[in-house]
């Protein structure tokens, strides 16, 4: 369910205490803070959910462990095919995966470590999608075969990820995102990974959403619906998102309700749809995590879980209980996401969640037309959230 505010309602309607009220379209409304006493009232209606994805931004596309050197790897992403590769020397690449010439798949043909030869008539491509060679032009037949290229897209590590830039070229690129509590720490790491069956607008909402943990995330080892309780965070505006300041974390698990009191976390979210997390024991980060969110389409996107831990050299055994506990969760998401869109595809009349849980959702919302309205127009981006205590029931 997305999280948005609903239109007012009359001081003396039985409704009038409610959080919720069904609205005549599936519009999110942004929130604007009211005068002091808690209300919430509307700004005005953006586009539609789901019809759009944040643009001149790094998206996740794979770990780096991914792709080996001299290699190459074809995905599906952003609405294109795309090759990433990994150079002799180490540098990695990405190009789309689709050869100008007659379309095929570049993934098909021969890579030798610095250029891509399609399979089908052999042309070559550089790591910057740049044709450098088509084998069948006898030595007289002159083409400028250096205008014949193939999308490429910037691509950078970080984190132990590889990651894509969506959008127009620009001198500068922002700041990819990145794994918090993590620096002069050693660390190793595992990806979980899903697809999901929705807009990335529903998969981000839910990522960011506190409400649905209790019911959707239920297991032996972790918490259940029957004994809610109320939560209380201080919210403050980060980058292109927002972070969760430091508390001690829930006391969940036996884990947490043996050490809490040592434990401390720290929980942020940044533009296009990416979660971060890390604990401290004792001061030092003992554990931290990224899950992001990437269109492969308009209707599926990626859930991808990185999982890191700063006590090395035990992967080995560390890395299949990791890889349990984040795959259990991530079934979880995917299960409620595909009974969610059971409903989706009847296009209902959404009921929109107020306060406070919901309030990330609209931040998330306003601050994706802010993100593209600001790159489109060539001016700095102003951060829509605002500095705020939330509280819920969980």
């Amino acid at each position: 369910m997305i999280p948005t505010v609903s239109s007012a309602t009359s001081s003396n309607s039985t409704c009038a205490t409610t959080h919720a009220q069904s609205l005549p379209d599936e519009r999110v409304d942004d929130i604007s803070e009211g005068a002091g006493d808690g209300t919430q009232a509307i700004m005005e209606r953006p586009a539609l959910v789901g019809t759009s994805w944040v643009k001149n931004i790094w998206y996740f596309a794979l770990p780096s462990d991914h792709v080996k050197k001299g290699k190459t790897v074809s995905m599906q992403l952003l609405g294109d095919l795309i090759l990433i590769g990994r150079k002799s020397d180490g540098s990695v690449f990405a190009m789309r995966d689709i050869c100008p010439h007659q379309g095929a798949p570049l993934s098909f043909g021969e890579f030798d470590g610095k250029e891509v030869a399609c399979p089908f008539h052999g042309w070559k491509f550089d790591s910057d999608g740049v044709c450098t060679d088509i084998p069948a032009l006898c030595s007289d037949q002159q083409v400028n075969i250096c205008k014949i290229k193939t999308r490429s897209y910037p691509c950078r590590e970080a984190d132990g990820n590889i990651w894509l830039y969506y959008g127009e070229p620009r001198a500068e690129l922002p700041e990819i995102p990145r794994a918090n509590g993590l620096d002069g720490l050693k660390y190793d790491q595992t990806v979980s990974r899903v697809i999901v069956p929705t807009h990335m607008d529903y998969a981000v909402v839910a990522l960011i959403d506190p409400a649905h943990v209790p019911y959707v995330h239920k297991s032996w080892w972790w918490r259940n619906s029957k004994a809610l309780k109320e939560k209380r965070k201080h919210y403050v505006p980060t980058g292109t998102g927002w972070t969760m300041v430091k508390h001690s974390p829930s006391k969940g698990s036996f884990i947490f309700k043996l050490l809490g009191d040592f434990m401390e976390t720290e929980i942020a979210f940044r533009l296009p749809g990416c979660r971060t997390e890390y604990i401290t024991l004792f001061g030092r980060t003992i554990v931290a995590s990224m899950t992001t969110v990437t269109p492969i389409d308009e209707n599926s996107c990626e859930l991808n879980h990185t999982s890191y831990w700063t006590i090395t050299g035990l992967k080995w055994f560390l890395k299949p209980i990791v890889n349990a506990i984040a795959d259990e969760f991530l079934g979880q998401d995917l299960q409620i996401a595909q009974r969610q869109q059971i409903g989706l595809k009847f296009k209902p009349k959404l009921t929109m969640i107020v306060k406070d849980s919901g309030l990330p959702g609209s931040w998330y919302f306003q601050g994706k037309r802010e993100w593209n309205n600001a790159t489109e127009e060539g001016r700095p981006f102003v951060n829509p959230v605002k500095e705020k205590i939330l509280r819920w029931m969980t």
